[in-house]
């Protein structure tokens, strides 16, 4: 199984594509750069998981759906938490800010369709893989995640600050494979990462230990645009080689 990297970026500026990750052909995790998929891509796409509902993670869902309905024999299915999923369908998908595509009915029946994820138990997506979903410390309904392929497993935070279970379920993994893991701010302003649930170097270090693999690769994404040159220097200061920052065309096996 593997992840290719669409966007990893924790805002919009100039030149950055933010967060979207294919998972195999299938499945599409966060839709802030959905449109940075090619038209064929968007049509084996049968699900968008969604960690939470910020703009930077949603903002191209609707542009999407609006492009492949057309063409879908199969509604497009949106997962998230329900806490998620009301903000999608409240705010964004409400017949005023953008279509509410659940309620668009085509010859093969709706063209989008909710799904309400349960917390805390494998679940199957399109593709092969299983998922786990863990309630996370950040707004939106968020939500870190758990992959396992018949090959490995993976941790991705989602956004994220300071948090316990998810890391502790990820200790349990025995064929852990890759921390896929946000870092949103430098260490010298770990007091704003904390104030708005994010990470920073030195919050990652922290994390890590809890999850207590010190040999399991890290790749980090999230960052903000315009601070990502101090990222990288407080990054490499504290992990030398083990963390990697992803970008766009990225792919990581598992």
């Amino acid at each position: 199984m593997y992840i290719d990297v669409i966007g990893v970026d924790g805002s919009k500026q100039y030149g950055c594509c933010l967060c979207s990750m294919l998972l195999g052909e299938s499945v599409l995790l966060d839709a802030g750069s959905a449109s940075m998929l090619s038209g064929t891509q968007q049509d084996n796409v049968e699900m968008v998981l969604l960690t939470h509902a910020h703009l930077d993670h949603v903002l191209e869902l609707g542009f999407m759906i609006d492009a492949t309905v057309s063409r879908r024999d199969e509604p497009l299915r949106v997962m998230g938490s329900k806490a998620c999923l009301d903000v999608v369908k409240k705010h964004y998908m409400n017949d005023l800010l953008w279509p509410d595509f659940s309620r668009i009915k085509t010859s093969r029946g709706p063209a989008l369709v909710y799904e309400e994820m349960q917390d805390r138990e494998w679940f199957e997506l399109p593709g092969g893989i299983k998922a786990w979903s863990e309630p996370v410390c950040h707004s939106a309904g968020a939500r870190g995640f758990l992959f396992r392929s018949s090959t490995g497993s993976i941790l991705h935070t989602g956004d994220t600050g300071p948090t316990e279970t998810l890391w502790k379920r990820g200790a349990e993994l025995g064929d852990l494979s890759m921390v896929i893991a946000e870092v949103s701010f430098p260490d010298n302003q770990t007091d704003i990462a904390i104030a708005s649930n994010h990470l920073t170097p030195v919050l990652l270090e922290n994390e890590l230990k809890k999850l207590n693999k010190p040999d399991v690769p890290v790749y980090t994404f999230h960052l903000k645009p315009w601070l990502r040159h101090e990222i990288e220097r407080d990054l490499a200061r504290r992990f030398r080689d083990r963390v990697v920052v992803l970008r766009r065309g990225d792919r990581l096996e598992f």
